[in-house]
């Protein structure tokens, strides 16, 4: 089975499984990463699950889409590999990919 690894705010760095078309969202949630609020529930309208891309897996996910990136404008400190756990997708590629729960979500 893939797996991602997940640097929580505290630094704890957690393996995390997951099938092909799991969000990282759901992903993480299930591994009860810690720092992720998502208060939305995943509907991609607010920016508490506010994650990091590592920038070595730049390019090896889909674009946010503009709504995403609406949102992410309310983020705190955002940056260029910024993304919303909810809006990325996972697949088979992804195994190992490295991601940051940013420090504050709100």
């Amino acid at each position: 089975m893939p797996h991602l690894k997940c640097i929580d705010p505290s630094e704890k760095e957690s393996s995390v499984l997951f099938e092909a078309g799991d969000t990282l969202l759901q992903a993480t949630y299930q591994a009860s990463v810690e720092g992720i609020i998502a208060e939305c529930g995943g509907g991609c309208s607010c920016a508490t699950c506010h994650i990091i891309l590592d920038s070595s897996w730049e390019g090896t996910t889909a674009d946010p889409s503009p709504q995403e990136k609406d949102m992410l404008s309310f983020a705190v400190d955002p940056t260029d590999y910024s993304r919303l756990a909810c809006q990325l997708i996972l697949n088979d590629q992804h195994d190992g990919l490295t991601v940051r729960v940013a420090k504050r979500q709100y």
